[in-house]
């Protein structure tokens, strides 16, 4: 049987969206027959990948020479993620800015902009660009309520942010609405003062640590946050989203969002329904056979 090894950056530098998205693949990879080897950048996304029934280690395998290679990292260099492909018998990156121009087997960018992207200093077999490809969970959209039962707003700026972000929007929205206010924070954020203390005031503030995000989004009626892969998330669980760059990696997606806004939304979560992530198991799959 044939291993995929998921490589994915996380921790407190960037968030859990990189873990949800990877392993959505490596959930596809599995049902077609792959052993999965997950590899974190920190233990900080250790209980996510549990969660979502996997097991983590830190530690690379010795002998790559057999595997399916899957990384999902900001912070590697061309350099390092090509030294990793080179040693693989199959290699895909999961790639969102088109800055590094790696050299690899199969090259995956989900984002709605994906196809507005200049990939051609890249040295890579295959492209998979755009919402088809969208690695977001079926729960996502499975759990989607209709949008007249739905109530609240998530405020989420990652999950590095324990609510130093999220604090100006919420008072904000307190001012704004009597909806729930939904604020997913993991379990190894320690929570910004000012928004405890916020809590003890205005009951409808809701921590919510390790959220089940496709329940939770799944109720809302909008999503206020980073501009990161929760924003895909977001859209296919029928959300109205409102986002924004907290991070380097993140300028495209709030650019591309902002310029389209609401109609486009609708529309891209309609495309993001497709089976994009089977068929690229399915391609993987069939070239570790051959």
């Amino acid at each position: 049987m044939a291993r995929a090894t998921i490589i994915i950056e996380c921790g407190l530098t960037s968030g859990l969206g990189r873990v949800r998205r990877s392993l959505t693949l490596a959930e596809a990879l599995k049902k077609q027959g792959f052993d999965i080897a997950v590899v974190l950048s920190s233990d900080k996304g250790r209980s996510l990948v549990a969660a979502l029934g996997f097991e983590a280690t830190l530690t690379m395998p010795a002998d790559l020479s057999n595997d399916l290679v899957v990384i999902d990292t900001c912070s590697q260099t061309i350099e390092e993620i090509g030294d990793i492909c080179r040693v693989a018998k199959a290699s895909l990156v999961i790639d969102d800015l088109a800055e590094r121009p790696v050299v690899c087997d199969y090259l995956v960018n989900p984002n709605l902009y994906a196809q507005e992207l200049d990939y051609s200093a890249y040295n890579v077999g295959q492209l998979f660009l755009g919402p088809d490809y969208a690695l977001v969970d079926r729960r996502f959209f499975e759990l989607a309520k209709p949008q007249n039962e739905r109530s609240g707003v998530v405020v989420s700026f990652g999950g590095t942010d324990g609510g130093t972000l999220a604090l100006p929007v919420i008072r904000d929205l307190l001012v704004d609405t009597d909806e729930p206010i939904y604020l997913p924070v993991p379990d190894y954020i320690e929570l910004d003062n000012a928004i405890e203390a916020l809590t003890e005031v205005h009951k409808s503030i809701m921590i919510m640590r390790n959220a089940d995000m496709p329940m939770l989004l799944g109720k809302s009626r909008k999503y206020v946050g980073s501009a990161g892969a929760t924003t895909l998330e977001a859209i296919a669980a029928g959300c109205e989203v409102e986002v924004t760059a907290t991070q380097e990696d993140q300028h495209i997606n709030a650019s591309y969002l902002n310029r389209f806004g609401a109609i486009h939304e609708e529309r891209a979560s309609k495309t993001l329904s497709g089976g994009g992530v089977t068929t690229i198991a399915s391609i993987l799959n069939d070239r570790l056979a051959a």
